[in-house]
């Protein structure tokens, strides 16, 4: 078995540039750190194209990817390779997954949709991707200037849900043409929206959440059914995208 000792190697230089997005982006790939991430991403079916891990966890590469050969690095040299402050020692590179192109619908037109305009945290994003896997959601819809769903950040805030739940990429077009379509209830969440109350909701149903600072535009904000906020005893203004998210995806999973 060889180890590479050498951080100026061909291959771990390699390696390295594919932990900036854009240059992953551009090779259609995505590399993967840390034991859960990569064990997630194997048990959902991703396409695996490399494998590498540091000296101390050839076992794992053995165990969970048997049909690769790692690349074998020194603790030392892997850590060059690494977003993490404390690396694992494992990393995988799988072909990146098509966004999907179209807006899935059940047969029994029980469907929730999030919608995401403009938005921009990562860790915003990752959270309402894994609520909507969590709840039940037909999908999270996400409009060209929202940030990239397979960004790090994303992913490891999804906590393996990215893999389970259609991300589908439109603009505010295109859904509000695919909503009205097909007679699908479209809420603003907004904070001059009314309050929601019992018996407000109803299936099928797309809600829109805005960017984290400025929230949804007047444009998608003037083509929705209704305009709507949750109603909060205390002092804040207002709710965090993910959690503002979480609420009203909880509430209307319960007519699921």
């Amino acid at each position: 078995m060889q180890i590479i000792t050498s951080r100026d190697n061909p291959n771990v230089k390699r390696i390295a540039k594919l932990a900036k997005r854009d240059q992953a982006r551009a090779e259609g790939v995505i590399l993967l750190e840390g034991t859960r991430l990569c064990e997630d991403a194997l048990a959902s079916g991703q396409v695996v194209t490399e494998v590498i891990v540091s000296e101390e966890k050839v076992s794992w590469a053995k165990e969970f990817t048997p049909n690769i050969e790692p690349l074998v690095l020194s603790s030392n040299v892997f850590s060059k390779i690494s977003q993490t402050v404390n690396p694992q020692g494992v990393a995988i590179v799988i072909k990146e997954p098509d966004v999907q192109a179209d807006i899935p619908v059940s047969a029994d037109g029980k469907d929730i949709y999030v919608v995401l305009e403009n938005t921009r945290d990562p860790g915003n994003l990752g959270t309402i991707i894994r609520m909507a896997d969590a709840f039940g959601l037909s999908a999270v819809i996400v409009s060209p200037t929202t940030c990239d769903p397979f960004n790090d950040k994303v992913i490891r805030a999804t906590m393996g849900s990215i893999w389970h739940i259609p991300v589908v990429r439109k603009t505010m077009d295109e859904c509000f043409s695919f909503f009205e379509k097909k007679g699908i209830d479209t809420l603003a969440m907004h904070l001059k929206g009314n309050e929601l109350g019992a018996g407000d909701l109803k299936l099928p149903c797309a809600y829109f959440i805005g960017n984290e600072g400025d929230g949804l535009t007047d444009v998608t904000t003037s083509r929705c059914s209704r305009l709507v906020k949750i109603p909060m005893k205390g002092k804040a203004e207002s709710l965090n995208a993910a959690v503002a998210a979480s609420v009203i995806g909880y509430e209307l999973s319960k007519l699921l």
